[in-house]
């Protein structure tokens, strides 16, 4: 049996697709957790009433905590060896978990990942790059930490993945970070796994809208989310120094992310802008050495270390012409 856990919070608009999907799966042998995070609007109402039609369906509701509590819950509750996570306004292919489930019993990896194809209001697809043979093997933590700082391949992502309950044991979920807590989960998970399959399938489909964390501007939690990356960049660096370059430069990206949330909302934090230009300036080199990032990234990258200001009113006005 495999536990599929959803956090839901104020997603009604798309929750009864995200459900029906995963009601729609070829494999069965499946318990649905829905976790309201104290919705307001209609989401927990919905979850109750797929409960009530559905005896594979559970609705558990909770103070609002956020997205890795929640998923802390939906372990907690589970019952299956299996768990899959998915977001409440994406969905999936009805041939994921069948496939999944084939690739674990032959491989027998403790996670099994798919790609996922991202889909915007307008119905428009856009695929990943990605890797050309059917699947690929990671065997050791390292690799894992490669194919998630280099190639990219291994993504931060847990709604893509097929994962063995037992490695959740003793897993921080970074409770009070509410973004990229799901990134700093995979990295503990995936160490722990030793023995990751990648899959060559689009079998996840991820809605992004205007609404999302991503286009959202900066709060108090996007500088929780910056102390948490430093954190986890320094313990990666202790534990792969060979990996250094790749988790520097993965990481800037995170970081040029916080400065363009700032520019949304006119919310300048000159305290973590202080922090990112010091580590920017310190790790320039390496930025552009690294052929993972685009030119366009390194561009910003040195923009945002030296002339900010000339950054920050460049990026006014893209996001007042285009609005993302």
């Amino acid at each position: 049996m495999v536990s599929i856990i959803i956090p839901v919070y104020n997603t009604e608009a798309y929750l009864r697709r995200c459900i029906e999907s995963v009601i729609g799966l070829q494999e069965q042998d499946w318990e649905l957790l829905l976790i309201d995070d104290e919705s307001t609007d209609n989401s927990g109402r919905i979850c109750d009433e797929y409960a009530r039609q559905d005896g594979r369906i559970r609705a558990i509701h909770q103070k609002n905590s956020g997205p890795a509590a929640a998923r802390q819950a939906g372990i907690e509750n589970a019952c299956g060896e299996w768990i899959m996570f998915a977001d409440s306004d994406d969905w999936l292919d009805e041939q994921i978990l069948s496939i999944l489930q084939e690739h674990q019993r032959e491989s027998e990896a403790n996670i099994v990942c798919c790609t996922f194809v991202n889909v915007d209001e307008k119905g428009k697809k856009a695929h990943l790059p990605y890797f050309k043979e059917d699947y690929i093997d990671c065997v050791t933590a390292e690799e894992c930490m490669l194919h998630m700082h280099r190639t990219r391949y291994l993504t931060g992502s847990p709604c893509t993945k097929l994962f063995r309950r037992s490695l959740f044991e003793g897993i921080d979920f970074c409770k009070d970070v509410t973004i990229g807590e799901d990134y700093s989960m995979i990295v503990q998970l995936a160490q722990k796994a030793q023995h990751v399959r990648l899959l060559n399938r689009e079998l996840y489909y991820r809605f992004v809208r205007k609404g999302s964390i991503s286009h959202m501007g900066y709060s108090q939690r996007h500088r929780n989310a910056f102390d948490n990356y430093m954190r986890v960049r320094r313990e990666l660096i202790l534990k792969y120094p060979d990996l250094r370059k790749d988790i520097i430069g993965f990481h800037t990206e995170y970081e040029m992310a916080v400065i363009t949330a700032m520019c949304r909302n006119k919310n300048y934090d000159r305290t973590v802008i202080r922090k990112l230009k010091i580590d920017l300036r310190e790790n320039m080199r390496l930025t552009w050495t690294n052929t993972s990032i685009p030119l366009y990234m390194k561009v910003c990258a040195w923009l945002i270390a030296y002339p900010t200001q000339l950054f920050i009113c460049l990026f006014r006005i893209l996001y007042l012409w285009t609005g993302r």
